[in-house]
């Protein structure tokens, strides 16, 4: 009988790179959390354009930590077999937190994105729509019993996830700044914070896939 992916144990150093890349998804989680704890503040100067729409920010900072520091665990194969009822529980609050993050998200992209245009407007949909479906689906083949393209669909949602802390804390790096206006180079970072990972998952993905 072939194995199927899901049961399939990965090697020692396969499990080594896995829990490197669990650990520090959680820590860079975990900084961007801690960093915009300061938005809750209601600070109109610290919120600045979108204090009109400050419960939708909360909204989307939460559900998206909520899905950020629950990702790994969830991702974490060792944990979700030996600790399923935990699995399950931690997938409702990621799956949740993630839709109402995405759902924020688009909010925020229709009302206060345009101010910076229509192509940076037009990305951020792009992103909190692929959240969205993403995180949706991972919960309907969940609950459907196909697990092995509900850790595919769960895996995508966090990359969407992910890719949000991605390009908010890439513009502040130097090599960033150097390249031009936030203006300018925001668009094409939203997009390849997302695109890219996508990208190299569906090749690992086939990569790893062995014939039947």
């Amino acid at each position: 009988m072939p194995m199927n992916d899901l049961d399939r144990r990965p090697t020692k150093m396969q499990s080594a790179v896995l829990l490197a890349a669990g650990a520090g998804a959680l820590a860079l989680s975990l900084y961007f959390v801690y960093r915009a704890l300061r938005f809750f503040s209601f600070d109109p100067v610290i919120l600045g354009k979108y204090f009109p729409f400050r419960w939708v920010i909360m909204g989307h900072i939460a559900g998206g930590a909520l899905a950020l520091i629950t990702g790994p665990f969830q991702l974490w194969k060792g944990f979700r077999m030996r600790y399923r009822g935990a699995h399950r529980l931690m997938g409702r609050v990621f799956v949740g937190g993630a839709c109402v993050g995405a759902a924020c998200a688009l909010v925020l992209a229709s009302t206060t994105a345009p101010v910076v245009g229509w192509s940076y407007a037009l990305s951020l949909h792009m992103l909190a729509i692929v959240w969205l479906v993403c995180s949706v689906l991972a919960w309907r083949t969940a609950v459907a019993r196909r697990f092995a393209e509900h850790e595919a669909w769960a895996i995508r949602s966090y990359i969407a996830t992910a890719a949000f802390v991605a390009q908010s804390l890439s513009f502040e790096l130097p090599l960033v700044t150097r390249l031009g206006p936030f203006r300018d180079v925001a668009t094409t970072l939203i997009w390849f914070s997302w695109t890219v990972p996508m990208f190299g998952y569906a090749c690992a993905r086939t990569l790893r896939r062995r014939p039947a």
